[in-house]
């Protein structure tokens, strides 16, 4: 069974970006790139850090939704589920009513 996963575009920029700053990094730890002005090479650390943070808030800000959700919602039922599980009872019921309603007619 081959199961289809949409990634989104915002997932792939993320990537991206991210594989380009550590490119950078790469390339400036083995001196690829000439870092000759130290400012510059300032600039980016900031900017990556940053991102690298941003990305972190997100990431928890997500995963404590999520968790959140599943412990709130392992409670009891929803009013939609017990209306179903109601009908379930009376349609239950209704059935043995039928039965013996059958048995007196097949008397």
């Amino acid at each position: 069974m081959k199961l289809k996963v949409k990634i989104s575009k915002t997932f792939i920029v993320t990537i991206v970006i991210i594989a380009i700053i550590a490119g950078m990094i790469c390339a400036v730890l083995f001196e690829l790139v000439d870092v000759g002005n130290v400012l510059e090479w300032m600039k980016w650390f900031i900017f990556s850090a940053f991102f690298i943070i941003v990305l972190a808030l997100l990431g928890a800000i997500f995963i404590g939704l999520f968790l959140g959700h599943r412990t709130l919602s392992v409670g009891g039922f929803t009013p939609f589920e017990k209306s179903m599980l109601e009908m379930k009872e009376d349609i239950k019921k209704v059935g043995e009513r039928l039965e013996k309603i059958e048995e007196k007619l097949s008397k």
